[in-house]
């Protein structure tokens, strides 16, 4: 079985600590939504688990291998805040360029059916900054879904979008948990984000308060974290 597993990792920004000492160990086919206020350390997290950012101090294994000897970054989809996209693309030439750039073959047809289940295919012929920023991130998204990696991890994936379009993003997601993937998500949506979950954990001033299976905390208990998180769920 595939395993991700962070050791004591901690990461600083000159005098600012972003993360102090995370320990996490993710299995293939697990599904592991992090939850913490703005400023907690998400996005310094995904980034490192994406191999997108190197830890001050720590390890970081992908099937007991050092990331820099493994093929994390190859297997693993990351969706940040920004995009990522080609804005002088059209939205069609977007996905085409992905499918040469991971050499997918199956490229017609096939980016013509993800563009339709993400509501771009009437926009398909439009440079991409030509578009609303929801539509830039269901864009980013479908990109994901194009590639098929293993790992996917996704820094606020609901961002921009509007109740229709973040239920069809929420479904999609969670076809991915039934097929063997790491799915690593950071949300402040607590019920979209414990519904994908398998085990939530919460981040706060760069620590893990909790990481636990989500049937051993409730809603109501990761919202009440979100107004005082220095107290433990014991």
């Amino acid at each position: 079985m595939n395993i991700i597993e962070l050791r004591d990792i901690k990461k600083q920004y000159h005098a600012k600590t972003a993360l102090d000492g995370i320990d996490i160990t993710v299995r293939e086919g697990d599904s592991v939504t992090i939850f913490g206020s703005n400023g907690a350390g998400k996005t310094t997290l995904l980034k490192v688990i994406s191999g997108i950012m190197s830890p001050t101090e720590g390890k970081v294994f992908y099937n007991n291998k050092a990331y820099s000897e493994s093929d994390i970054k190859k297997e693993t989809f990351y969706l940040g805040h920004k995009t990522s996209l080609y804005n002088a693309l059209t939205v069609q030439e977007n996905m085409h360029f992905i499918c040469r750039l991971f050499s997918i073959n199956h490229k017609g047809e096939f980016v013509d059916s993800i563009l339709k289940e993400h509501g771009l295919w009437e926009r398909r012929s439009d440079p991409v900054n030509e578009l609303s920023h929801g539509m830039k991130r269901r864009l980013a998204l479908a990109k994901g879904f194009i590639i098929n990696p293993k790992v996917f991890v996704l820094d606020e994936p609901f961002t921009g979008l509007d109740l229709k379009w973040r239920a069809s993003v929420l479904s999609k997601i969670k076809d991915l948990r039934g097929k063997g993937k790491f799915l690593i998500l950071a949300t402040h949506l607590v019920e979209e984000g414990y519904e994908l979950a398998d085990y939530v954990a919460f981040l706060h001033k760069g620590r893990f308060l909790f990481i636990r299976k989500k049937e051993e905390v409730d809603i109501k208990e990761i919202k009440e974290f979100f107004h005082s998180p220095g107290d433990d769920l014991g």
